[in-house]
């Protein structure tokens, strides 16, 4: 029982994850329309989000730190890999809009951890894994296959290469939280983390010069990014990634394109084609079936270490 129900937090952790991240990649697509530049909407997010994080961190009752400099190199590597991921899908949407580069950026990134998740030994590849990354890959591939006549964006190839490295470091930002030490909190973790990405979008925002919302509504919008999307959602991935094998937590967060796609055509009257809906299905029925037997092996191997 105990097994199961942490199964069911740890995915309701990160299915919660992808959703508001989903969210913000639609209001991030409104604020860059609006004249923002991915790098001040980057700094931004991270900024705004610290103060929650550091609050959940300060009331931790196990405030547990990274003991040697290999724990410590790997929070801030995690940090770094989260600034560059955001700058890098925020400069995709800039010229793609919300949709595509939320879906290469988060369908790519599950490929690249199993790769390095079997190489390294993190994991076994089995054939009901790949069997539900293949599916939710197509799903995803089909609800935003250009159409035929479909009139392509300017800077569409530079846009699909910012999507591609977003894919590359949303990946290494999953596979440091999952290899994060079991007695730092993930309130530590996101908190020292989400600093060293601040300060990484700093060194790099401000020489470009900052730019800001002109109206109440993009101050808001900016907020559900920094407080909403950073703060809440990294902590609720975080602490469910622990409990679920690299491969399984990104596969999880494939719900974020879903739910960036249907935004998207309810706000911006976009319509999905039929094919994009069965796409929707084919995604959402690769995720049901995981659920159960990824999480549970690898719960069932924190409890036997220890790690909650």
């Amino acid at each position: 029982m105990k097994t199961s129900k942490g199964s069911a937090l740890a995915w309701g952790g990160v299915l919660s994850a992808g959703i508001l991240w989903g969210g913000g990649a639609v209001v991030g697509q409104s604020l860059l329309t609006e004249g923002m530049s991915p790098y001040s909407l980057a700094l931004a997010r991270f900024t705004l989000g610290l103060p929650l994080l550091w609050w959940w961190h300060l009331r931790e009752p196990r405030r547990g730190a990274p003991t040697t400099w290999r724990e410590r190199g790997l929070v801030i590597g995690t940090g770094l890999m989260m600034a560059l991921s955001v700058v890098s899908w925020f400069a995709g949407i800039s010229v793609l809009g919300a949709a595509l580069p939320t879906v290469i950026a988060i369908c790519c990134a599950p490929v690249l951890v199993a790769l390095v998740s079997v190489v390294r030994g993190f994991e076994r590849m089995t054939r009901h894994t790949l069997l539900a990354l293949c599916m939710a890959l197509a799903g995803v591939a089909v609800m935003v296959y250009p159409a035929t006549d479909e009139v392509l964006a300017p800077g569409y190839g530079a846009g699909i290469a910012w999507s591609f490295a977003a894919a590359v470091f949303q990946a290494g930002v999953v596979l440091g939280n999952a290899r994060m030490p079991a007695h730092v909190p993930a309130s530590t973790a996101s908190a020292w983390g989400m600093t060293a990405a601040a300060a990484c979008m700093a060194l790099v925002a401000f020489p470009r010069g900052l730019t800001w919302p002109g109206d109440a509504m993009g101050w808001l919008g900016v907020a559900y990014t920094g407080i909403v999307t950073t703060s809440v959602a990294y902590l609720l991935f975080a602490w469910g990634a622990r409990r679920l094998t690299p491969t399984a937590a990104v596969i999880g967060i494939m719900v974020e394109p879903l739910v960036a796609t249907l935004l998207e055509a309810w706000l911006f009257g976009r319509p999905l084609a039929p094919r994009q809906w069965l796409g929707a299905l084919t995604l959402v029925a690769a995720l049901v079936p995981l659920t159960g037997r990824a999480a549970q092996r690898h719960t069932s191997a924190n409890e036997a270490s220890g790690l909650p």
